[in-house]
């Protein structure tokens, strides 16, 4: 029985620091995904800018 008790106690604390390896490794996804959110929204934010600046310089070019 006591082999039988280490051995479920060893299977357990593997499983624990498994489960916290991985939910180390979410948590870093998760702030990358964040990361490269607030990116890909800064990019398009920059190129809708760009369109409505070129947009207007187009409207004063054509008084011209």
């Amino acid at each position: 029985m006591e082999q039988q008790i280490t051995l479920n106690n060893t299977l357990e604390e593997e499983l624990r620091i498994m489960l916290v390896e991985e939910r180390k490794l979410t948590n870093s996804l998760r702030k990358e995904i964040e990361t490269l959110k607030k990116m890909v929204a800064e990019e398009q934010e920059g190129k809708y800018r760009a369109y409505i600046k070129f947009a207007d310089l187009q409207k004063e070019f054509n008084k011209i």
